[in-house]
């Protein structure tokens, strides 16, 4: 029988369900190690003596053995070998042997699934050796180190930094590690990393409340705190209303992708197929819909994949939109020629097909146009010191990008709220390269603005107020891009010479004619306050999104 983590309370939106939780181990990926504590996951001082610690409180909690395991397999990193062997330190053998290899230490391992897999079963079993040689074992047999690398595989969670940078790896007791995958979720979670001594935690919980119990009451922990006292905390929030007794469920994958992409990456991360209502659904879900979807021009409206022949014409679409990115990040192609390739397939399609696009939303677009949004972004950068119109430029495109993509959030979170923690991501960069965007227009242009022309007093007493969520966001909106006279005026501004951003009416306006939006530049607006107070209105939306995932008092909200 599945065991399920069950609310114990109707809940509302915005909630935190469960105190900080301590993990049972954890372990910085390979990159940070050098820059960020062993013990605590804090940003080290920048001076030297070079140390894995932050603090000589962190060194003296941190009981582990230092070990540097070797690369074994891209399937299994040195920083999975490194959280099982903190974890066999922190469990004793005794009490985790109890129910191996199914479970290790109440928590759930998934080894038959695991070892049935070749891929698999041989980097685990040569770890798990590895693990047992450090730890100087005699048992005669690695079935515990199995037990606690698959423990690792199956539970471990990617921590993020302030600025949502994942930058190692935790696995929490039961009261996290038991909450069941949604492709649709009703929660998320949150980090929270301080050094012991000043450990500060952000939560509105009240233990005498408890939000969170389980199915499986005989191995459900009922200690909220993992084994080890420091580490990366984390915290369960709601992001919809919750009924007493409903499931409770979080996400363990990027959300903003078709279900058949979900499934392929479920199964090669964790082994089991989503059957939850989005993943079941028939016909697709909305958002399902339009994340795969193509408008055909000649009939302005949209189609989706799986109904359409074009199927393989947009296959070839998203692989070269791929392919460019690929290269791009892997640095064999210049920002220049990423921005020619993927804006070509974007604005003209490709040779076999001239009246199929993809969709705004598509899930290929979105990736395109985060990648543009960079790309410009360092063309800009590359051209300050000889070329200041021309890096004024590349900043106005790459910001347009940015606008363009949170648009395209606000439509999908509008539809699956489950997409906050994304678009709130989205909307801080469209305000951030906005700003940077002004800054540059008030290099290259004279005179003074007031204070009160870059801030809406409307929209901050609404926010203020905690007004509803929905209501809040379409007003932002309205007041920022449907009701505001320059708006219009601005986004023409921001798309010039951009082709294909030319065939939208405004950043959140999808309709895909093949047409250019008529030009409405004529209208005397000034532009720097114009893009100030868009940028101020993005700020504020992207904060009412992170309110909502991360509560008012979290490191992400400034």
């Amino acid at each position: 029988m599945e065991t399920k983590t069950i609310s114990a309370e109707d809940v509302g939106i915005g909630v935190d369900l469960s105190p900080p939780l301590s993990p049972l181990t954890f372990s910085l990926y390979d990159s940070f190690l050098s820059s960020h504590c062993s013990s605590c996951f804090s940003l080290l001082p920048p001076t030297p003596p070079h140390s894995l610690y932050c603090s000589a409180a962190c060194s003296l909690v941190d009981d582990s053995p230092t070990v540097s395991p070797p690369d074994l397999s891209p399937i299994l990193s040195t920083s999975d070998i490194r959280a099982a062997l903190r974890l066999l330190n922190s469990i004793s053998s005794s009490s985790a042997a109890a129910s191996l290899p199914h479970r290790f230490g109440g928590l759930l391992t998934n080894h038959r699934r695991l070892m049935a897999d070749s891929s698999f079963s041989v980097a685990i079993r040569r770890a798990a050796s590895f693990i047992s040689a450090v730890l100087r074992s005699d048992r005669g047999n690695t079935v515990l180190e199995e037990a606690a690398i698959c423990a690792v595989l199956t539970n471990a969670v990617e921590v993020q930094d302030r600025a949502g940078v994942a930058i190692g790896i935790a696995v929490y007791g039961s009261r996290f590690s038991w909450i069941n995958h949604s492709c649709s979720p009703n929660a998320c979670y949150r980090f929270v990393i301080s050094p012991p001594p000043h450990s500060t935690t952000t939560s509105s919980f009240q233990e005498t409340l408890p939000r969170i119990t389980n199915t499986d009451k005989e191995h459900f922990s009922s200690n909220y705190e993992g084994t080890v006292r420091y580490g990366p905390k984390v915290i369960v929030r709601s992001i919809k209303r919750i009924k007493s007794g409903e499931e409770i469920t979080v996400s363990y994958i990027d959300l903003l992708q078709p279900t058949g992409l979900r499934q392929s990456d479920l199964w090669s991360k964790y082994r089991f197929i989503c059957n939850c209502g989005r993943c079941a659904a028939s016909p697709p879900a909305y958002v399902d819909s339009i994340l795969e979807g193509v408008v055909a021009l000649d009939h302005d409206e949209l189609t989706t994949v799986g109904h359409h022949d074009g199927a393989a014409t947009v296959g070839k679409m998203t692989s070269h939109i791929n392919k460019a990115i690929d290269d791009f990040l892997s640095d064999d192609i210049d920002p220049a020629t990423c921005c020619e390739k993927i804006e070509g397939v974007l604005h003209h399609g490709i040779l076999d097909s001239s009246s199929l696009r993809l969709h705004p939303s598509h899930h290929a677009a979105l990736h395109a146009y985060i990648t543009l949004a960079s790309a410009y972004r360092i063309r800009s950068i590359d051209s300050e010191t000889d070329d200041f119109g021309r890096a004024f430029e590349m900043s106005r495109i790459g910001a347009a990008y940015s606008l363009f993509l949170a648009g395209v959030s606000h439509h999908l979170v509008s539809a699956e709220l489950s997409f906050a923690i994304s678009a709130a991501n989205f909307w801080t960069r469209a305000g951030e390269s906005l700003l940077e965007l002004a800054s540059k227009f008030l290099m290259e242009s004279s005179g003074e603005y007031d204070d009160d022309d870059v801030k809406c007093s409307k929209c901050l007493m609404l926010v203020e107020n905690h007004g509803e969520i929905k209501e809040n966001f379409n007003q932002i909106l309205k007041c920022a891009v449907t009701d505001s006279d320059s708006s219009q005026v601005t986004w023409s501004f921001l798309i010039r010479g951009c082709p294909y951003l030319q065939n939208f009416k405004s950043s959140i306006d999808f309709s895909f004619t093949g047409n250019h939006c008529k030009r409405e530049e004529s209208k005397s607006v000034d532009q720097r306050v114009s893009i100030l107070l868009l940028s101020f209105h993005c700020l504020l939306y992207a904060d009412l999104l992170t309110d909502l995932c991360y509560g008012r008092k979290s490191h992400s909200v400034s």
